[in-house]
């Protein structure tokens, strides 16, 4: 797609941030099949009222080298965390929210994500602040600060789409990570290819034998389940449980499932 295509659509979707819904895809405890969490994701209704993804509003604002992104990751961290603190309020669920690789590189993180903390009310405790390994990867140590200082602040690190990236397992050693996030591509052959098999079996015994936990992601078949419960993982994510939802529908589910 065009690289104007992009900025336009980015445009508009900033001039229209009614259009821009965030849904909540439900994380599961593996054994038990209890609500852990949830997982804020971006959408934009379209007129029709149809929900559509949001990649190329997402994609450009990543490539657009003025300020659009944060504007866009201020606005969505804002209401995932107020949505966060209402729910919070009545059930032990935790939020998990993605977090742009430039905002390590350009943007002053810390400082935005402690003021929005402050004005929404959310429990830092109960929030995974999924990162992936491009977020440090130009700047280690500068970032190894601002790590740090989120993990003073309460907010959980986790490593997204871990094991896809060249140096996963550097970044373990050397990074306060609480958790790593299983890429579907991997979950998606499961249980019959041995080399998926193997590399998540890997993973999670890797994860547990330093002390992080383990979400599973894109589970949608109940031999994909029993898979990865043989392997031990800690939480999984999929259509096999719940698609993303509205806020308000992933409260009644919070609700029915007391």
């Amino acid at each position: 797609m065009d690289e104007s295509v992009r900025q336009s659509a980015l445009d508009r979707a900033l001039d229209d941030t009614a259009s821009l819904v965030l849904l909540y895809q439900p994380i599961h405890d593996a054994r038990t099949g209890a609500i852990y969490g949830a997982e804020a994701l971006l959408r934009q209704r379209r007129e029709s009222g149809e929900l559509r993804s949001a990649h190329v509003i997402s994609q450009a604002a990543e490539r657009s080298p003025g300020p659009e992104l944060f504007a866009l990751d201020n606005m969505l961290v804002k209401k995932a965390y107020t949505d966060a603190a209402a729910w919070q309020s009545r059930f032990d669920v935790r939020l998990n929210v993605n977090l742009s690789p430039r905002e390590f590189q350009e943007g002053d993180v810390l400082g935005r994500l402690r003021e929005l903390v402050t004005s929404c009310g959310v429990d830092t405790t109960h929030v995974n602040l999924e990162i992936t390994e491009t977020s440090y990867i130009k700047k280690p140590k500068e970032t190894m600060k601002v790590l740090d200082d989120l993990r003073e602040l309460g907010i959980s690190l986790w490593l997204d789409d871990f094991g896809t990236g060249h140096s996963s397992l550097t970044h373990l050693q050397h990074f306060p990570i609480s958790g790593v996030k299983v890429p579907g591509s991997f979950v998606k052959e499961l249980p019959d290819d041995k080399r998926c098999r193997a590399i998540t079996a890997g993973i999670i015994r890797m994860a547990h034998d330093v002390g992080i936990e383990v979400i599973a992601e894109e589970i949608e078949t109940e031999a994909q389940l029993e898979c990865l419960r043989e392997m031990e993982c800690d939480y999984i994510q999929g259509f096999l449980f719940s698609k993303p939802m509205e806020c308000g529908d992933f409260l009644k589910k919070l609700e029915n499932s007391r």
